[in-house]
């Protein structure tokens, strides 16, 4: 059997994170809408009881798009499951794709109230770890009333699995401390990489059957090739400027014009020449 039918086989749903440590928004993307009595069906009902519930304050929709496969890139992570036919989701406070937010590279650690009482600018992306708490407790929420399909057992929607004390601010704090001072960039995160590592040491501490997978660029994406050297040199050459290009032209023009003209009146430039260069006959 291959790696994709095992999947199938074995897995309910895939949940893919991507941003969510800002807004009072929280969306579901999906690409193809799930189906009444599904898991991924379950997994929905599940998010909009605990959103309307116990945090009024959030704003909780679903986004429907469909998979385009003539785009270079795929516009969520979940849709590289979707083309596997495995149900996928992505979560995310973006509504759409094409968020200015999801592309910067300007991204910030949670500004702290001591910048925001001096009157310092706090535009733009960062995290904000009250909401990314707040975030983390929804999806852990959800996770254990579909795992455990309390809704169908007649637990009500107000009942709070997770208390503050297992989700706790301070460590959410330390592990964004940590990520924010590794190096992230794609061809600095190999196998060997110390996010990676500790990323599956945490999930061995509460889940069991980890496994890594090493998972290679698809062919149908467009040809990246990264490098992974820290350090290199970047050469910077003097050349002349645009007008010098211009003159350039016109000096042979005007030679190639001249040219032609010597050869289309070849017979007059030659009589011309005899005249000047014919010795004068002295008259006595």
């Amino acid at each position: 059997m291959t790696y994709s039918s095992l999947l199938q086989d074995n897995v309910a749903f895939v949940l893919c994170l991507d941003t969510l440590g800002n807004s009072d928004d929280l969306y579901l993307h999906v690409s193809k809408p799930p189906k009444e009595g599904s898991p991924q069906h379950a997994l929905l009902k599940e998010l909009e009881t605990i959103v309307a519930v116990q945090h009024p304050d959030l704003k909780f929709s679903m986004v429907h798009k469909k998979i385009n496969l003539a785009d270079d890139t795929l516009a969520w992570e979940h849709e590289r499951f979707g083309i596997r036919r495995l149900p996928a989701f992505t979560l995310s406070h973006l509504e759409s794709h094409r968020s200015p937010a999801r592309h910067s590279i300007m991204d910030m650690r949670s500004v702290s109230s001591s910048l925001e009482g001096a009157g310092e600018a706090t535009a733009g992306p960062h995290v904000d770890l009250a909401k990314l708490s707040r975030n983390t407790k929804v999806i852990a929420e959800t996770l254990a009333r579909v795992i455990y399909n309390l809704t169908e057992k007649g637990v009500d929607g107000d009942l709070e699995i997770f208390t503050e004390q297992m989700v706790q601010e301070d460590q959410l704090a330390s592990l964004v401390d940590w990520l924010t001072a590794q190096p992230r960039a794609a061809q600095l995160v190999d196998k060997d990489s110390s996010i990676v590592n500790t990323l599956e040491y945490h999930m061995n501490r509460y889940l069991k059957d980890v496994k890594r997978h090493l998972v290679r660029a698809d062919k149908r994406d467009p040809e990246f090739v990264f490098y992974d050297q820290l350090k290199q040199t970047m050469n910077a050459y003097r050349v002349k400027p645009a007008i010098f290009d211009l003159l350039l032209a016109v000096c042979i023009a005007s030679y190639l014009g001249v040219l032609y003209l010597a050869v289309q009146n070849f017979g007059l430039l030659y009589g011309l020449l005899r005249r000047v260069t014919a010795p004068r006959v002295k008259q006595h």
